[in-house]
């Protein structure tokens, strides 16, 4: 094996190992957690599982993109993505304790104040355990489905010189980027806009949903920097246009955000701007204002700037940044529901360390298998 090679596989044997350390130790104390203090540690579990889950569902998109689209960008991720969504049996295993602890993260299905009971009322029909455990069921045969026919074809892509499996993957992600946004859209409403029952909001899923393509891709770029070495490094014309691809989410994500809030204000009505009143008390204010500067503001500015995009060191830099904020997204997102003011409980750690643990696992294990087939060269773009 070339020392390049070895040192991926080497770099990537430690992800394993602590992955697998992280999980077992995390799983012990979430276990335990869960029977002593469960009013702390099901609420804490959800966030870490959004998390982690946003993370493989991001990379859907981004891998069906590069089966429609092509070109050289493609190359350098495609493995990552793909081991990416292979985590998915594993996050669906994951979310079976949550099944355990509806009463303690599901407010409406708790006795509520007369307002909120008319509100429920009128959901009742879509807002029930049954059809929320079926249809999390549903959403995770239907995405598991589209992982198989992925990986299953992007294999035959990588052995075979004929154009045959690169057709059929691209049918694959056509009507799979239209299915995933719809799925997906339903599954934020269930696990997240359903912990305040009384708000909705149309734009929603589809922030968190960019949300996560911007994390996932995130994540691709800076092991892209980290595993990609000596004749498979990534040339600066992929990294620009790799970062290109991540201004464009950001700016998405961007614009999908002001325009709920500009909406929301504007009507200014009860049942919509209780979301954000929760996120504007208790501390939170601050937090409002350093997702708006820090997780749009600061990279939007820097990947502006052709030069930093070409440069290996910032543009993974700036993609660690995005994945920190992208976890404290996510607890602004959940947090606020359970917890008057901003506040870290004891079980997160343990919960995210355990969760996290199980999918790197997965995820290097994915990569390990694969690692022969890492590379940059055009042969793992499309044609």
């Amino acid at each position: 094996m070339a020392p390049d090679m070895e040192s991926a596989s080497s770099r990537l044997a430690i992800a394993q190992r602590f992955g697998a350390i992280s999980f077992c130790a995390g799983f012990v104390v979430v276990v335990v957690s869960l029977f002593l203090a469960p009013a702390h540690t099901f609420p804490s579990y959800l966030m870490s599982f959004i998390f982690w889950l946003g993370l493989t569902l991001g990379c859907f998109p981004i891998l069906m993109l590069s089966h429609l689209v092509g070109g050289i960008w493609t190359a350098p991720i495609r493995k990552f993505l793909e081991a990416g969504i292979s985590t998915l049996p594993a996050m669906a295993a994951l979310l079976i304790p949550l099944f355990f602890g509806f009463s303690y993260v599901f407010r409406w299905t708790q006795p509520v104040d007369l307002r909120t009971a008319e509100v429920l009322e009128r959901k009742e029909i879509y807002l029930n355990l049954p059809f929320l455990v079926a249809r999390t069921c549903l959403v995770f045969c239907i995405l598991g489905a589209f992982a198989f026919y992925l990986l299953r074809w992007s294999r035959r892509q990588k052995e075979r010189s004929e154009p045959g499996p690169t057709v059929v993957l691209r049918r694959i992600s056509a009507p799979g980027l239209v299915v995933f946004s719809l799925i997906t859209s339903f599954a934020v409403v269930d696990w997240v806009m359903s912990l305040e029952p009384d708000w909705y909001s149309s734009i929603f899923p589809m922030i968190v949903i960019v949300n996560q393509v911007v994390s996932a891709l995130a994540l691709s770029i800076v092991l892209a920097r980290a595993l990609l070495l000596g004749p498979n490094q990534v040339s600066a014309g992929q990294l620009n246009q790799l970062g290109d691809l991540l201004l464009a989410f950001l700016m998405l994500w961007a614009y999908f955000s002001m325009a709920e809030i500009l909406i929301i204000y504007a009507g200014n009505l009860p049942l919509e701007i209780n979301w954000y009143l929760h996120r504007m008390r208790g501390g939170w204010l601050p937090v409002s204002w350093v997702l708006a500067g820090l997780t749009f503001g600061l990279p939007f500015f820097l990947l502006l700037f052709r030069q930093l995009k070409r440069a290996p060191g910032w543009l993974s830099g700036i993609s660690v940044w995005l994945l920190v904020m992208y976890a404290v997204c996510v607890f602004w997102y959940v947090a606020p529901t359970f917890r008057a003011s901003i506040s870290l409980d004891w079980p997160d750690p343990f919960t995210f360390f355990g969760i996290g643990g199980a999918w790197v696992l997965v995820f290097s294990r994915q990569l390990i298998r694969s690692l022969g087939m890492i590379g940059v060269s055009g042969e793992a773009a499309n044609p």
